[in-house]
């Protein structure tokens, strides 16, 4: 059992470090406003949402979502809707205020933390990226596929997640005084741009067999 929680720890720490992902660019957006309270309760929710399907990996759930297509088909395009505004309204709210004042820090928690567990929610290709992580350390001989470890690797997955946005929150935190205010808008403005290409990139996925079978 502690081997499977310290395995789930070390790929949900790991596995969360690229900033390239739509949490994770929500979550350096909470940073660099000096929201890092918010910033945790997002990353808590998406990390539960996450952790839940690091826990369906162990059963197979991918065979569900082979059987219903239209499930996986369904959240993307919510995705893709949810992301796209996310973005612009990043890019709009810099744009307007050039020095906003954080609010109080459990202002927006609840939001923030829903906000994260939705956006990770509906992103069910997850489960196909825990599949191949839960195979890959069942190959490597790191664990067995036993029904009694699959909590624990959930919940040890959910640490690490958390971990590394926690760690992250942290610096930016720290290192925050060091960058001017203009490159703070800049940076948040680019975070809302790279958000509303992932949403259209996820759309334009979504939409693609559908137009092949128009043409086709």
């Amino acid at each position: 059992m502690l081997a499977a929680v310290i395995v789930g720890v070390v790929i949900g720490y790991i596995g969360s470090m690229p900033v390239a992902g739509p949490i994770a660019l929500l979550v350096l957006g909470r940073g660099l406003e000096n929201r890092s309270r918010n910033g945790l309760a997002l990353a808590l929710g998406a990390a539960i949402a996450e952790s839940i399907y690091a826990y369906l990996a162990f059963w197979g759930f991918g065979a569900v979502l082979e059987r219903y297509p239209w499930i996986e088909e369904g959240a993307r395009f919510a995705a893709a809707i949810a992301l796209v505004g996310l973005g612009v309204h990043f890019y709009r709210r810099r744009h307007q205020a050039a020095a906003p004042a954080p609010p109080p820090s459990n202002t927006g928690n609840k939001r923030n933390f829903m906000l994260g567990f939705v956006i990770t929610l509906l992103n069910p290709t997850l489960i196909a990226t825990w599949t191949f992580t839960v195979t890959t350390v069942y190959s490597l001989g790191l664990l067995t596929f036993e029904a009694a470890k699959a909590l624990p690797f959930s919940l040890g997955a959910f640490s690490g997640i958390v971990g590394w946005f926690a760690t992250l929150l942290y610096l930016l935190k720290r290192f925050r005084t060091v960058v001017t205010q203009t490159g703070l808008q800049r940076a948040l403005k680019l975070v809302g741009v790279v958000l509303v290409v992932i949403g259209i990139g996820i759309g334009v996925a979504a939409t693609r067999p559908y137009v092949a079978h128009w043409l086709g």
